[in-house]
């Protein structure tokens, strides 16, 4: 995708203080020195001060782009599928005053037949702080102020839908049946749509109930509906949205939320400490305003709903598209109702490896080292640690001393491995040699080969203080109190363009990083990594920072016998001698490398060399 060197891709609210850190580390090593109570202070205070508001990540292949040239009235470039003919819906009236005003404009709801998109206008020069395909950003760049992005929102992206279901294992009746259902509005219509009998149908959609861990199908339809769109939503925003967009009172709102959500009306009414009957007469009431004949439908018009203001409320890099074909996606259920997110790549016949992630990144891995696996015939798995990416929490409080959280994650990967069928398993350790050490030693007939990729020691083994990241963890270490509220403005900054700044700033000094940066496709792979952070999932994060700046370790009966320790000589993180020193002293019969050509992105720098310490 195009970048743009100035500074416009933080945004002007960023400014204010994600810059002034990157221009300035030293600043911030200095007064977490000198004054880790004034820090600790400052940081609450600008996290109180800066609202965070999660960033939507969207999925390319549920709406439709398209770049429109308003002098000539005629669409210049686009990407989707769903409305191929999206010029003949386009109101240029309203495009033309979006430009004229500067803003963000979505048509009214209701304004157009169920079935028909809905549709967004956004001001050219506002549309190019957005983090868009190449197609439709390299149409917006030469005449942003004769042009506008057009977006447009399908009741039920197909492609997407589908992949959603294949999340959570659905079979293809499975599958099919629900997308009738979803279009249709009621299972009886969709198993017509299907060509089933009702009774297949009712036993399909009771089964893939099950397999989403939803109880009634209002809320298996809303959870697969906005997967499908790729809205990843805390929840807090979806009355506001009904508020705002219908004009339905605040109880209406959280009403229709908790019967989408899947609840009856007997639980809506305790939930909200009111009559049955209200519910009743307030859901009569909702289906009349919303136009629909029940939850279903409702569900539907809900979920387009959220994908909209998810749109509408976004500005200056506060959005994200991601390309569901290319990124697989699978949940698996752990006890209590958890969900594990998962990443497979490659045949089922091929020898398990896992990748493990490291504390500041989610189960994306670098795509040159899966190709670098897949070729040499391995089945490559990845996995979001507990808080981390689409993991949902292990259940024990942030910041629990005595609490093992890589012990958690160690029971995950079983799960994982359990689900897969698969009985052993290699692991790459990109970061995250803590949770490669914990399943080691929580399940030792089950881990085989293990290369570890620049571990880092906790933050009193190492007095490496770099850049930002080294400023950063200088402060966690000091006070293990501003974690979160950093942990919160960090996530709000980080655009693709400001990570790339962060990257180029961290890896000064590091000849082989530096090299490497100049490569966007780097970049664009840790964005990747990185985003999901944007969203508001921070509990695994905050959780393994604290680890590191309190260092309160476990131990587990493991040796490294058999293990490659890979260390780049360049790291700009950890120090590689005491890095060496700390993991010797925990793995004294691995094999340890410091290797003087790499540096921290190792992993990103040389599969080959990887995968062949993992073949040796």
């Amino acid at each position: 995708m195009p970048r743009s060197d100035s500074n416009e891709g933080t945004g002007p609210a960023d400014a204010d203080y994600a810059l002034d850190w990157l221009n300035e580390p030293e600043r911030l090593l200095d007064r977490a020195r000198a004054e880790p109570d004034a820090l600790e202070a400052y940081f609450h205070g600008l996290d109180a001060a800066h609202a965070f508001t999660a960033t939507s990540l969207v999925d390319t292949e549920a709406l439709h782009l398209a770049v429109a040239t308003l002098r000539t009235r005629q669409l210049i470039a686009s990407t989707g599928f769903d409305f191929p003919d999206i010029a003949r819906h386009i109101d240029w009236d309203a495009a033309e005053v979006v430009q004229v005003q500067a803003e963000v404009r979505v048509e009214p709801f209701g304004s157009r037949p169920m079935g028909l998109p809905s549709l967004i206008y956004v001001h050219g020069r506002e549309a190019m702080t957005w983090d868009l395909p190449d197609v439709i950003a390299n149409a917006l760049t030469d005449k942003s102020e004769d042009r506008a992005l057009v977006i447009a929102t399908p009741a039920t992206p197909e492609r997407p839908l589908r992949r959603a279901c294949m999340a959570f294992a659905m079979t293809g009746l499975e599958t099919r049946v629900t997308e009738a259902t979803l279009k249709a509005g009621s299972i009886r219509d969709g198993a017509l749509a299907a060509r089933v009998s009702y009774a297949t149908a009712r036993e399909a959609m009771s089964s893939a109930l099950a397999k989403v861990g939803a109880r009634r199908l209002p809320g298996l339809l809303h959870s697969l509906s906005l997967l499908a769109f790729g809205i990843f939503q805390t929840g807090e925003e979806a009355p506001a949205i009904l508020v705002d967009r219908w004009g339905l009172k605040p109880r209406q709102a959280q009403i229709a939320m908790l019967l989408a959500q899947g609840l009856t009306r007997a639980e809506t009414a305790r939930a909200m400490e009111i009559s049955e009957a209200t519910v009743k007469k307030q859901a009569d009431i909702l289906f009349q305003i919303l136009g629909v004949s029940g939850a279903a439908e409702m569900v539907r018009l809900i979920s387009v709903a959220t994908v909209m203001q998810a749109l509408t409320s976004a500005s200056h890099g506060r959005i994200s598209w991601i390309d569901g074909s290319s990124e697989p996606l699978r949940f698996v259920h752990a006890a209590g109702g958890r969900r594990i997110a998962i990443s497979e790549y490659g045949s089922p016949k091929g020898r398990a490896v896992v990748i493990l992630h490291s504390s500041m990144t989610t189960r994306h891995p670098p795509r040159q080292l899966v190709a670098q696996l897949l070729s040499e015939d391995y089945r490559v798995i990845t996995i979001d640690r507990p808080g981390f990416g689409l993991t949902d929490p292990s259940g024990a409080e942030i910041g629990t001393v005595d609490r093992d959280i890589f012990a958690d994650a160690a029971h995950d990967m079983a799960l994982v491995l359990d689900k897969l069928r698969i009985d052993r398993t290699d692991i790459i350790g990109r970061g995250g040699a803590q949770a490669a050490v914990a399943f080691a030693g929580v399940y030792p007939d089950r881990c085989g080969k293990v290369v570890l990729v620049n571990p880092d020691p906790i933050s009193s083994r190492d007095e490496r203080r770099w850049g930002v990241l080294g400023s950063f963890k200088e402060a966690y270490q000091r006070r293990p109190g501003l974690i979160l509220p950093a942990a919160r403005l960090i996530a709000r900054a980080m655009t693709r363009d400001y990570l790339g700044k962060v990257l180029l700033k961290s890896m000064r000094g590091s000849p082989p990083d530096e090299s490497l940066l100049a490569d966007d496709d780097v970049v664009d792979d840790y964005y990747r990594a990185v985003r999901m952070f944007a969203t508001g999932r921070l509990e695994g994060y905050v959780s393994e920072q604290l680890y590191f700046a309190r260092g309160n370790t476990f131990e587990y009966p493991v040796d490294g016998s058999g293990w490659s320790i890979l260390i780049g000589g360049h790291d700009t993180l950890s120090d590689p001698a005491n890095a060496l020193a700390y993991w010797r002293d925990l793995l004294p019969q691995g094999e340890f490398e410091i290797l003087p050509d790499h540096g921290r992105l190792f992993a990103y720098a040389d599969p080959a060399l990887i995968v062949s310490r993992l073949r040796s």
